[in-house]
């Protein structure tokens, strides 16, 4: 559970930090007539990635001559570890977690891909895209962490979907979802 309060602490923390940079640009973009509610929903998507690079490849130590590398193309692996619930609670909640945003703030950014396969393709390039960077760097590419992402991306999708299902009428929804210049 440590590393799951650790991810979420990190994310709060983030969050403030790109907030507070992004402060300028928001005001900047407000002046020449672009919204404040459509751009918190490209912030939102800018740090669900920061985070996501944060998490997965600076959050360690970076070597690009490791001692070995590791990979592991077995999927489900973690099932057959002795202490799978630990594995499971340490390794794929946060996994999972780490994607749920990206899987939300993509189809609201980009109205082109708001079909599930679409965001499901973007999600599941994101993912194979970091675990193979982490395997030249010196961390561990397990194609249980690409399932454990898409399975975040679908269900942040699937929040999306409701979201939008719900506020549809509401203008403050259709402000955040769609370009507009109020």
């Amino acid at each position: 559970m440590h590393r799951i309060e650790a991810y979420i602490t990190l994310a709060i923390i983030f969050i403030v930090i790109i907030s507070i940079m992004y402060l300028p640009i928001l005001l900047v973009l407000r002046k020449k007539g672009k919204g404040i509610i459509r751009q918190l929903s490209y912030l939102a998507l800018f740090s669900s990635i920061f985070l996501i690079i944060f998490a997965t490849i600076l959050f360690m130590p970076i070597t690009f001559t490791p001692e070995q590398y590791v990979l592991n193309i077995k999927p489900f692996q973690w099932l057959r570890e002795i202490n799978s619930i630990k594995q499971f609670t340490v390794e794929i909640i946060p996994n999972i977690m780490l994607f749920i945003p990206l899987g939300i703030f993509i189809p609201v950014v980009f109205e082109k891909v708001r079909k599930l396969y679409k965001t499901t393709l973007i999600v599941f390039f994101v993912t194979v895209s970091v675990e193979f960077f982490q395997y030249f760097i010196g961390r561990s590419s397990d194609v249980d962490d690409i399932i454990a992402n898409l399975l975040g991306g679908i269900i942040g999708y699937g929040i999306f979907k409701v979201f939008n299902c719900l506020f549809r009428k509401k203008e403050w929804w259709n402000k955040f979802t769609r370009r507009s210049c109020i």
